[in-house]
């Protein structure tokens, strides 16, 4: 390995770290649990001066995809899902760690979005809404062929579009938001709370579906339809046409994606300059997280803002 730069992806359950080449391939990753561990950034900088101690060649930086919401300016972020996280200066442990300024942080749903632009499912267009469907739900935009990261760092915030002004409470504090209905997790504890009875996590709740199981079938495709809902009103707003579907739960096949496409195509029918929603199934899967992340010091595509644009 000539050049490489180190992967960082921060989601709901776990930290993945990787290095990746100029090439993109993913090599020695490693992955942490996040429930529960007051030790997490230990681990993650053992895990990181072991990673680099393997290596050979030129460091070029560290690129991290994190759940957000993110605090661009400062370079921390606040996961939802880790509490033991707020406002955790993230980038500038990473430069004292590794001894690079080079640190490059944004969303994980905007590191997918990235990586299935340039290498995926969304290499033949110029705009296109990437989304991740997994433990939470988030978003990332590409306009005009640039990684769009807003003013604050947190476009595309999808999981938490409210679609229904008294509906259930998000951890977020809003009600009714999409990832309330609409991530693994939350369809599981619907289904549950409906007297579903079964293993806790989406892939159980599907293989009820797959068999006939009226619950799980009906809680899916109120979740897609919680989905869709939030992608009609999205691409409505930006008038683009693509979107890009990953994470775990888009993986569950014809019982997750027929509903989705069922709904998407319902709820834009209403208007007719988005009634030929482009819907993609993510193409680059698990590695989809650390490659988008590792874009961001490898990749020359440029990254835009509103703050970029008003200067």
């Amino acid at each position: 390995m000539n050049n490489y730069a180190l992967a960082v992806d921060v989601g709901a359950t776990k930290v993945a770290l990787a290095l990746v080449s100029k090439n993109f391939e993913v090599e020695f990753k490693q992955e942490i649990s996040v429930q529960e561990n007051v030790h997490l950034w230990d681990q993650i900088a053992n895990a990181t001066i072991e990673l680099l101690e393997r290596a050979g060649g030129d460091f070029i930086g560290v690129g991290i995809g994190s759940a957000g919401p993110l605090h661009l300016a400062s370079g921390a972020i606040s996961p939802v899902n880790i509490p033991v996280w707020r406002h955790f200066p993230i980038v500038s442990k990473f430069t004292e760690l590794t001894h690079n300024a080079n640190v490059v942080l944004h969303g994980d749903a905007m590191a997918l979005a990235h990586a299935e632009f340039r290498l995926g499912a969304g290499r033949d267009v110029s705009n296109m809404l990437g989304i991740v469907v997994s433990t939470g739900i988030g978003g990332g935009l590409i306009l005009n062929n640039s990684l769009y990261t807003g003013e604050s760092g947190n476009a595309y915030f999808i999981g938490h579009h409210t679609i229904n002004l008294d509906g259930l409470a998000c951890p977020c504090g809003r009600l009714g938001c999409v990832e309330t209905y609409a991530s693994g997790p939350r369809m599981v504890a619907i289904a549950q709370d409906r007297g579903w009875v079964g293993e806790s996590n989406f892939i159980h709740l599907a293989e009820s579906a797959r068999t006939g199981d009226s619950t799980a079938l009906e809680v899916i495709d109120e979740g897609a339809r919680a989905l869709a809902i939030g992608i009609v009103n999205s691409v409505g707003s930006l008038d683009i046409r693509t979107v890009v579907v990953g994470g775990g739960v888009s993986q569950a096949g014809e019982i997750y994606w027929n509903p989705l496409k069922y709904h998407i195509a319902n709820e834009a029918r209403f208007t007719e300059f988005i009634s030929d929603i482009d819907l993609r199934p993510a193409q680059l899967q698990r590695d989809a997280g650390i490659v988008g992340a590792a874009l961001g010091v490898l990749d020359q595509v440029p990254v835009t803002s509103l703050l970029q644009k008003a200067n």
